[in-house]
Formats: C-alpha cells, sequence, structure tokens
C-alpha cells in the first residue's frame, strides 16, 4: 500500500525581538490620554483658572513690593533733606530736633507730631508732652521695622542724646518695659527731665504687633 506524504509548510520565519517592539504614534497616545482624563488636556477650564489666579498674584505681589519700596526710598529721601538742612545755617535748621543713640547708630531728625503720615518719614514726638531737654516727660515713637528697628537693644545705663536749639541734651536708660497698648501710664507727666521711646514689640513680628516696647531714659545734663 502506497502512503501518501503530507506536506507540511514551512512555518513563517519567526520575528526578531529587535523588530518587534511596540511602537506607538504621538498622536495616537495624546488622544488617548486626552478621553481618559479631560482635566488634563491643554487649555481647559481648571489650567486657564490656574492661570489667571497665578497671574493676579503675580500683579498684587509686585504691587505691594513697588508700594514698600517706594515707602522706604521716600523715607530716606526725606532724612537725608532734613539732614542737609540741620547741617546748613538756616532758620529752619535752628527749629529741628536730632536724635542720637550711639549704640545703635541711629542719627534721625525727629518730626513733630506723632501722626501715621510723620511716622513714616522718622520717629515723632508726642504733641502735648514735654520737649526734650526741658522739666517732664517727652515721649518720641517709631515704627519698629525702619528707625527704631533697634530700640530693644537698649538697655540701663545706654546714653541717648537729644540735639536741639544749640545744645546737646544727654539722657541715660534708666527701665526698659513691656506693656499693653492701652497702658497710656508712660505717658504721664513727670517733673524730672525723662525721654520715654515708644515703638511696637515684639520688633521681629510679621504683622500687627500686639503690645509696646518703652524704654525710659533720664536727663543727666544739657550742654
Amino acid at each position: 500500500m502506497r502512503v501518501l506524504r503530507a506536506s507540511v509548510s514551512p512555518k513563517p520565519p519567526r520575528a526578531s525581538r529587535k523588530g518587534s517592539q511596540l511602537v506607538l504614534k504621538p498622536e495616537l497616545w495624546r488622544a488617548w490620554v486626552g478621553t481618559r482624563n479631560p482635566k488634563l488636556q491643554p487649555g481647559g477650564r481648571r489650567s486657564r483658572r490656574r492661570r489667571i489666579i497665578s497671574n493676579v498674584l503675580i500683579v498684587a505681589g509686585s504691587v505691594l513690593c513697588a508700594y514698600v519700596g517706594g515707602s522706604y526710598a521716600r523715607m530716606y529721601i526725606h532724612q537725608r533733606e532734613l539732614l542737609q538742612e540741620w547741617n546748613g545755617t538756616s532758620a529752619k535748621a535752628r527749629h529741628l530736633t536730632k536724635l542720637s543713640i550711639p549704640k545703635i547708630g541711629l542719627e534721625d531728625i525727629v518730626l513733630e507730631g506723632a501722626s501715621r503720615h510723620s511716622l513714616l518719614l522718622g520717629p515723632a514726638h508726642l504733641s502735648g508732652s514735654a520737649a526734650p531737654g526741658t522739666t517732664g516727660n517727652a515721649v518720641i515713637a517709631g515704627h519698629r521695622d525702619t528707625f527704631f528697628r533697634h530700640v530693644h537693644s537698649l538697655r540701663y545705663g545706654d546714653d541717648i542724646y537729644v540735639l536741639r536749639s544749640g545744645k546737646r541734651y544727654h539722657y541715660v536708660v534708666r527701665v526698659r518695659k513691656i506693656v499693653e497698648p492701652t497702658d497710656l501710664s508712660v505717658l504721664r507727666a513727670t517733673k524730672d527731665g525723662e525721654l520715654t521711646l515708644i515703638t511696637c514689640y515684639p520688633t521681629h513680628a510679621i504683622g500687627p504687633a500686639p503690645r509696646r516696647l518703652i524704654v525710659v531714659a533720664k536727663l543727666v545734663a544739657g550742654t
């Protein structure tokens, strides 16, 4: 009996591993991702909202920085002008008052009236309190982040000088204390010559400071 041979067709050659890698087209991939999570699509609502908020914050920050920088520049320029007048021989210079505290390197002209405007331009003498160098309590206030930045460093025995009307008055620190803003005893009138410096406390706090730093100095002599 004759057996017929079954012909076996040869197997197709295997694709090499290098040639069998799956290739995804970028366009198809992006389209697939977009259908899975529409929120990730560029130009979506969330993306636009974030872009608007970030732009608003940048503009607001720039405006605040410009305002603060402008305030500091105005303060510096005004004090330089007052110091130039102080060193001059004009009639106005004879009515200026200069506060000098060697320990903290403070040399500034004192403005009259502790208003918001004057405190932005220099230390300010509280209207109604005694004039520096005379009998009574002379009160001078200043911002903790500008002119009175280092007043907290003053201690018992430190020297303070007030120059006005061609005379120099020497004060020596005797008291340093922290009080509440409602404590008005620091403004009391005295029979002796005193100088009271007031600023906000804590001096390095961010935002409004809840308390007040008081430095009281006694008049030693005037020359």
